[in-house]
């Protein structure tokens, strides 16, 4: 068997080469991960730098926030539906949700209707100023982030899923109490 010439075999290396291959081997692999760490909080800087660069630009468009469009984009495909389906919906708190609403309402938007058989529950519908919105505002209305999601696979959802939650179970447990309530460019 022939030797390659650019790497010595390991019968080849002294004692002492063995040993220092060894001490550097631990390391390279620290820099491999420190690398590989740096590189994915950048990927977090992206993703959440693009979704507020959208935000900004449906702010400018239509004069309200990306997830106010996504609520008035569901109401408008579904009218008569619950705060709580927005909620739902949008993964979201139905406290936030219901702000969202508040919004839309005050801004003539969407208006709310009493159900005719049980005057507890709330139909929401999109106005023709909430319709003529949509037309102008920018696609997707979701935002990017949904948009990006819809385009993945069932395996590569479920191991995005499972990333997140390895990484959420190791953060802290009072930065998790925000999910759902907390809106990006909100």
């Amino acid at each position: 068997m022939r030797a390659d010439p650019v790497r010595p075999s390991r019968k080849r290396l002294s004692a002492g080469s063995r040993s220092l291959a060894r001490a550097a081997a631990p390391a390279s692999r620290k820099a491999a991960r420190d690398t590989l760490e740096l590189r994915i909080l950048q990927s977090f800087r992206t993703v959440l730098g693009s979704a507020r660069d959208y935000d900004a630009e449906v702010r400018a468009r239509t004069g309200i926030s990306g997830s106010q469009l996504w609520a008035l984009s569901e109401i408008s495909r579904e009218p008569g539906m619950s705060v709580n389906a927005i909620a739902e919906r949008l993964a979201l708190h139905q406290t936030t949700a219901s702000n969202l609403v508040n919004v839309l309402s005050e801004r003539r938007l969407v208006r709310r209707a009493r159900d005719g058989s049980d005057q507890r529950i709330v139909r929401l519908h999109a106005t023709a100023d909430g319709m003529r919105l949509l037309l102008r505002a920018p696609r997707p209305y979701t935002g990017l982030l949904v948009e990006a999601l819809r385009k993945l696979g069932p395996l590569e959802l479920t191991r995005l899923s499972r990333s997140f939650a390895a990484l959420l179970g190791a953060m802290r447990p009072g930065a998790l109490g925000a999910a759902g309530e907390t809106l990006l460019g909100e």
